[in-house]
This record gives C-alpha cells, sequence and structure tokens, in this order.
C-alpha cells in the first residue's frame, strides 16, 4: 500500500530539509525548489523530463519563465553547495558531491530531495 502524502506534510519537511542544507530562504530559487519538490512529490512524472514538463509547470505557477525558474534554482544550489551544510549535504546527497566544485545538477538535487523528503 503506497503512502499518501498531503501537501502541508511536503512543504514543512522540504522547508525544513531546504533550511538545513543551507539554502537561503530569501532568493526565488529556494521556493521555486520548495515548489518543484512539491510538485514531484505529488506527480513523480514530472521528473521524467524537468525541463519539459516541471520547469514549465513551476514557471506558470509563480507567472514568469522556464528559463528564469531553472537560472534561479541553480543559483540557489550554488550559493547552499558554497556556504551550506556539509555534513546536511552528505546525508542526504551522499560521498558523490563532496566537494565544493562538484556540485550536482538542478535535476540530481531535485530528485535526491524528493526521496528524502518522501523517506522522512
Amino acid at each position: 500500500m503506497e503512502r499518501e502524502y498531503s501537501r502541508v506534510d511536503i512543504l514543512s519537511n522540504s522547508t525544513y530539509l531546504l533550511l538545513r542544507l543551507g539554502f537561503q530562504a530569501r532568493q526565488r530559487g529556494y521556493r521555486y525548489l520548495r515548489e518543484a519538490v512539491l510538485v514531484s512529490c505529488l506527480e513523480p512524472q514530472m521528473l521524467e523530463s524537468v525541463t519539459k514538463f516541471l520547469y514549465p509547470e513551476i514557471a506558470h505557477r509563480f507567472d514568469t519563465t522556464d528559463k528564469n525558474i531553472e537560472r534561479a534554482i541553480r543559483n540557489s544550489i550554488d550559493t547552499a553547495w558554497a556556504r551550506g551544510n556539509k555534513e546536511a549535504m552528505e546525508i542526504v546527497f551522499g560521498n558523490n558531491y563532496c566537494s565544493e566544485t562538484d556540485r550536482p545538477t538542478n535535476t540530481e538535487v531535485i530528485e535526491a530531495l524528493v526521496k528524502y523528503v518522501l523517506i522522512h
């Protein structure tokens, strides 16, 4: 039997996780990333093509373009990767991305966050 996730639970868990990892709530990319996790948890097929399905959906919700969504998320990841909580990053992303220069792609970050939120 598959577990049901409420919008509130997903947003609460993803907010806690993003802040713990070191994402800056004041950045637009943080809000877009949180929404990407929510949408992907509720509709996993969105992860099949992030640029074709997920970014346009988020852009529609925030009345912006998919290019702005992608850029803002990338910027937010860059900031968190440079200044974030390394121990928490290692827990969520594993040893694959331990250096400041070798950060995961937007899609890899979204997938890891979705997986972590759904497990916890």
